[in-house]
Order: structure tokens, then sequence, then C-alpha cells
């Protein structure tokens, strides 16, 4: 045996998992799960580019725009309660590939909507998919990762999240804007004889291809069928990850293993999960009600500051709003970076607690630089206050995002990880519906009054996740 293990010596799953160090494999699997992960942020983003157009074109009121425009994450409440328990009873290799198919095919048939109504079914049913991938995705690469680099490579995957914005930035500039037949024509941009956002939105639907890379590239994890009782299935699947990597391969014994069958919702509200399982639904509720609410409206929130203006680079003219938001997206890379070192070296309670509160403290900043906002003088109002605390809060919301996501795996034993992983998700997408509406309510009294309340609920979020966390780091998945 490698490491001085006897044949009779108790190897438990994350003993033998703790012995492969970060390598090949697992920079494969963070890509293929990565990009699964930025596609995601992809689709999310797309309505909010496309809905001043389909506003147009369909005739849509307020309300109605507003209900379409939170109907995909109405759909990812379904997603996230549905398909984490559905990965804990049936697997997460089969989640995995069946949540991105539902998304990007969905998303594909949107470019066939003909009004309000069925764009919010084919919505909803996209976000059905986008919020069983998010519950399976974290559960799945999580219970691949050693425990000393577990948190850094869940901040990771995160961090694709930014790039499917970008993307995003990407692919409206160019079906709403930059191709020929759209210029001029910013109410409801064609190319050729078809509307550009329905172009936009079966582009959207390339996403269906990673699917054969998923059945072609990944397997199911050691920890989901130890606990299932195959044994012999963990110890193939653990000798296939040592020997890409390059090491030699240690079997865990089956009388480390206490097998149990999916232990459902219920698990969540026993005695030893029932203040974890309140602590970071709170947490997931207060980071989704703070960001929904601020970037569903970002290109109307940027309008009102009077910082949108056409910027020229070489022959090409792009729309103020793409650079707005190509900018917030870039900056976000070192907001997740930076959580990834603290999650690993203060852990993950205090980095969770403070970029929370700091997310709401420069949100409120921004909010109270907006024009015709005199809160703190007219020294600290105008674009440079604006736009730095606009800044500095992607920075922090976005860092939260990555600790968030590494945190809440490691609360929750393998029998129910993608059910809490998708309980508190789905808690979290009530939230990321709640924040928009209210913001939007707001708005008509002022930015400020809109703004505060996401700024409060990301304090309030960062102060239970300091006040009633539990400290997860360096402790191995059980």
């Amino acid at each position: 045996m490698a490491d001085g293990v006897t044949t009779d010596e108790r190897v438990t799953v994350s003993q033998v998992m703790d012995r492969i160090p970060v390598g090949a494999f697992h920079r494969r699997l963070l890509a293929i799960c990565g990009s699964a992960w930025a596609f995601d942020g992809m689709e999310v983003i797309i309505i909010s580019f496309t809905l001043p157009v389909l506003i147009s074109a369909w005739g849509l009121s307020g309300l109605s725009a507003g209900l379409l425009g939170s109907a995909s994450l109405v759909g990812m409440i379904a997603g996230n309660w549905v398909w984490g328990w559905y990965a804990d009873k049936h697997g997460r290799i089969d989640a995995f590939q069946w949540t991105v198919l539902t998304y990007s095919v969905f998303a594909g048939l949107t470019a066939f909507a003909t009004g309000f109504y069925s764009g919010f079914a084919l919505r909803f049913l996209t976000g059905v998919g986008l919020g069983g991938a998010l519950a399976v995705d974290t559960s799945y690469l999580s219970e691949h990762l050693p425990t000393d680099r577990r948190g850094r490579y869940l901040v990771y995957l995160d961090a694709f999240w930014p790039l499917g914005n970008v993307l995003a930035v990407v692919l409206a500039w160019l079906f709403l804007s930059a191709l020929p037949g759209t210029a001029g024509t910013v109410a409801l941009p064609v190319v050729g004889e078809v509307a550009g956002w329905r172009l936009l939105f079966a582009s959207a639907a390339f996403p269906a291809l990673l699917v054969f890379v998923i059945r072609s590239q990944l397997r199911e994890t050691p920890y989901y069928l130890a606990r299932r009782g195959d044994i012999d299935g963990a110890n193939e699947r653990i000798r296939a990850i040592a020997e890409e990597n390059g090491e030699e391969f240690t079997p865990i014994s089956a009388e480390s293993v206490e097998t149990t069958e999916s232990a459902g919702y219920s698990r969540l509200f026993e005695g030893d999960l029932r203040a974890r399982t309140a602590m970071i639904a709170t947490a997931w509720f207060a980071i989704n009600f703070g960001y929904y609410g601020v970037f569903i409206w970002l290109p109307q929130t940027v309008g009102a500051a009077g910082v949108v203006e056409s910027i020229s680079v070489g022959s090409v003219t792009l729309e103020g709003i793409y650079v707005y938001f190509l900018l917030i997206a870039l900056v976000q890379f070192p907001g997740y970076f930076s959580a990834a070192y603290l999650v690993e070296k203060i852990g993950r309670r205090p980095t969770l607690g403070s970029y929370l509160a700091l997310s709401g403290l420069f949100t409120f900043v921004f909010a109270a630089s907006m024009p015709n906002v005199s809160l703190f003088g007219a020294g600290l109002s105008g674009f440079w206050p604006f736009f730095g605390g606009l800044l500095a809060a992607s920075f922090f919301t976005l860092g939260a995002w990555g600790a968030i996501y590494a945190y809440t795996p490691e609360l929750f034993p393998t029998e129910v990880r993608a059910t809490g992983n998708g309980f508190a998700g789905g808690v979290g997408k009530v939230g990321a519906v709640l924040g928009p509406i209210l913001a939007g309510a707001l708005v008509e009294t002022g930015y400020l009054a809109a703004l505060a309340p996401l700024a409060v609920a990301f304090v309030l979020g960062g102060l239970v996740v300091l006040a009633f966390g539990r400290e997860t780091m360096g402790e191995p998945l059980f």
C-alpha cells in the first residue's frame, strides 16, 4: 500500500483523496466544470440586454417586463430544489448532464418566442436548468478535491462566472448593435430578415455541446459511490484520478464507509444541521437579494447616472453600456482571486462575512453618489465616486459569491450535500426575485431609496455569517 497504509487500516474516502495532490486531473475537471459555470453566467445576464428590445417588440408593460426579467430566477428556485435532491438520489454526473442540456435547449428555444407568455415559459424552463447546474456543479467538483485546496478551487470555479458575463456582453453587442442591419435600429435590431434578439438567444444554445464532453470525460464521484455502497466503483474512480496525476493508488476500506441513501430535505433540519442550514440560507438570500437587485437594473442605473456615452475603438464604435458592463466584469476577477487566497488563509467564515459587509458599504457609496443625491455633499457625488463605488461593490460582491460557493458544500454531509446546496441556493433565488422587484418599486422615489435596502441586505447577511457561521477550513468532507 502507498504511504504505509496496511490492509486492515480503516482508510476513508477523504483520507485517500487528500493523498492525491492537485494535478492534471483536477485542472481538467476545473476547466469542464468551469465551462458549465461560465455558460450559466452567460444565460442569466442575456436578459438584461434583450429586455429593452423585447419591451419594444412585444409592447410590454412595466409589470410584464419585470416578470419576464425574473422568469429565469423563478425557474432557478425550482431547479435548485429539485435537481439538488435528484443529484443526491440518482447521482451527480447524471444530474450534471441533464441540467446543462436543459438550460441550453430552452435558452435556444427562446429564439422562437412570440410574446410574453411563451417568452416567460421558456425563460422559466431555462432557469430550472440553470439553478440545477449551480447546485450540482459545486457538489460534483467539491467531492474531487483535496481538503487543503478545496476552498480555493471552488472559488476558482465561481471565477468562471464573469467569463460568461463577458461572453454575453460580446454576443449582445454583436447581435444587437454591430452586425449589418442593426445600426440605427436600437429599438428593434435586425440582421437581414431575422431580429437580432432571436439570433442572440439561438446562440445561447451552443453550451449543449458541453454535454458530450461531460459524458465522455467525467464519472461519478468517489464520495457518492462509497456512500451508496459501491466500494469497488469508488476505488476504481480513485485509481483513475491517481494515475492521471501520476500518483500511487491507495484504496479505501469498506469498514471506513457508512453507506446511506439520500436522506431528503428533512435531514437538513435535524439537530446537528439545523443551525448551519438557517445560517447559510440567510447568507444566500442576502447575496442574491443584493446582487440581482443591483445588476438586473444596472443598465438603467448607469444610464441614470449620466455616464453612458459611445466610445470609439479604432473604426468600431461601442455603446457605453457595453463598455461599463465589460469593466464591471473584469474587476470581478481580482475579487475572486482575493477571495480564493483568503478562504485558505483566514477561513471561509471571515472571508464571506467581511466581503458581504463591504459589498453593502460600497453599494451604498455608489447609490449616494447618484445625481440628485447630496447625502455626502457635492464633493462625494459625480462620476468617480459613483464609478469607483460601483467597481468596488462588484469586486466584493463577486468575491463573496466565490466564498459562499466554497463554504456551502462543506457544511453538509455527502448524503445531502447537493440537497443542502440546492436548498440554500433556492432560498437565495427567492431573494433574487424579490430584490429587483423592490428596487423597481422604489426607484421612482429615488435611486438611493431603491439601492439602500440592497446595501442593508448585504451587510445583514455578512453579520449573520460572522456571528453564527462555523469555520470549515481544513475539515474533511463527511
